[in-house]
């Protein structure tokens, strides 16, 4: 009875080794071109990724001109609208002022 349980026992633990032996042995392995694959890969996302900062460092300087150039609008729409506002007031654009005669 007690042989019985030990040759279970080692019948069991033979099955398991080599069934993980075979599982293991049956993995997909890497091809030499596959690995080139990937590191091309890799190549190409690293560039990607310098190019992605590029450009967002060229999106803040646009952003930043967009922003001096809305300025300088509306600085000259106010002096356009000070102009039309004194040359709806002709003759009389300064009423404070006399002239001496």
């Amino acid at each position: 009875m007690r042989f019985r349980k030990i040759l279970a026992s080692a019948g069991i633990a033979a099955l398991l080794l080599t069934s993980s032996v075979s599982f293991t042995s049956c993995t997909s392995k890497i091809t030499e071109e596959q690995l080139a694959q990937l590191q091309e890969l890799r190549r190409k996302e690293k560039s990607l990724n310098a190019e992605i900062s590029t450009k967002q460092s060229e999106i803040s300087k646009i952003e930043a001109e967009i922003s001096a150039r809305k300025s300088e609008l509306k600085d000259c729409t106010d002096k356009a609208d000070f102009v039309k506002q004194k040359m709806s007031q002709w003759p009389n654009v300064w009423p404070d002022y006399t002239p001496n005669k």
